[in-house]
């Protein structure tokens, strides 16, 4: 559904802030503590996603091996983002053997050139790194050696398997709608785990909102504590601008219906900028019954302002529209 604005975006910010500003109530600034949250839960949603997918074009458009691949996964590390891909290995094997184990007697490049140790039937084959978490082609450093994973990439492994387990058992919860998959993506969050999942299709011109879930885990008993779906459909909106062309702000938008989440999500965030080069409109709202979100591409900002004020607005500006289509027309 697409929803003409022109400056509803401006009026919006403008009558959200004053109405902060002037009766900073507690809920009020739970509002805003939740805004801050989501936006930047998004934001890193987003990164880590984006280093998913440019990992992958590097990693098949330099023809590696891909046949042994098992998955991947991108993290934060300090001041920077890694991919990793990762194959399992055969223990028993003379190759894994040959490689694995050494006389005492080899020394020197022999000896360096040779794997310590192998602890873990998991092997990290290739691994990409985005200095200062900025994530480009440009910016990635692409490491070729094989080493073994280190303890954190181990856990997020395992969180990671323990989600797709999850999804492939539980059919009747995790929805898969017609030409779409599901995708899992691992962040830590102090002593818990989440695994955002998201739909992505092969269809062209659309955006997939929707068909999303969050798990949470105890990280330390890796026990799974919650799932929640996030929508409750998918929806396919369109890459292209159903309004006038010559209007100043460009806007689509979804609903929020009795089951979603109240409040625009992480995963709506992180997918609208994936798509944004694709996109000819550069405004989103998700209206909720007792709020509504506009999130802005350009800036990255998001704004919350009550429903009913948003309607009225809405509102005011159709009446506006239609008096000037008369005074033009007379």
């Amino acid at each position: 559904m697409v929803y003409n604005s022109r400056n509803l975006c401006l009026i919006t910010s403008y009558l959200s802030l004053l109405t902060y500003c002037t009766t900073p109530s507690f809920a009020q600034r739970k509002l805003e503590k939740e805004k801050k949250e989501i936006l930047a839960e998004g934001l890193a949603l987003y990164t880590l996603i984006l280093a998913n997918w440019t990992s992958n074009d590097i990693y098949y458009e330099n023809e590696y091996p891909v046949s042994y691949v098992k998955g991947y996964l991108s993290y934060k590390d300090k001041d920077t983002l890694k991919t990793i891909f990762w194959r399992e290995t055969d223990t028993a094997s003379a190759e894994y053997k040959a490689k694995t184990f050494r006389s005492a007697e080899d020394t020197g490049e022999v000896a360096d050139s040779m794997p310590k140790k192998f602890n873990d039937l998991r092997v990290i084959v290739k691994t990409v790194r985005y200095p200062k978490i900025f994530v480009s082609r440009k910016n990635a450093d692409i490491q070729d050696e094989e080493r073994e994973p280190t303890a954190q990439e181990k856990l997020l492994m395992d969180f990671r398997k323990m989600a797709y387990d999850e999804i492939n058992s539980d059919t009747s919860f995790f929805k898969l709608y017609a030409g779409t998959q599901l995708k899992a993506v691992v962040m830590e969050a102090g002593k818990e785990m989440k695994v955002y999942v998201y739909s992505i299709t092969g269809k062209e011109d659309v955006v997939p909102i929707g068909g999303d879930y969050l798990l949470l885990f105890d990280k330390k008993e890796k026990q799974l504590l919650e799932k929640t779906a996030l929508h409750g459909e998918c929806l396919f909106i369109s890459t292209h601008y159903r309004g006038k062309s010559y209007d100043a702000s460009k806007t689509t938008m979804h609903k929020h219906l009795q089951g979603a989440s109240e409040l625009i999500t992480p995963t709506d965030i992180a997918t609208l900028l994936l798509y944004k080069s694709q996109l000819e409109w550069d405004e989103h709202q998700v209206v909720g019954e007792t709020y509504t979100c506009v999130f802005t591409l350009v800036d990255r900002k998001l704004d919350i302002i009550p429903t009913a004020e948003f309607e009225a607005l809405r509102k005011k500006r159709v009446e506006q529209e239609k008096e000037e289509k008369k005074a033009n027309f007379h």
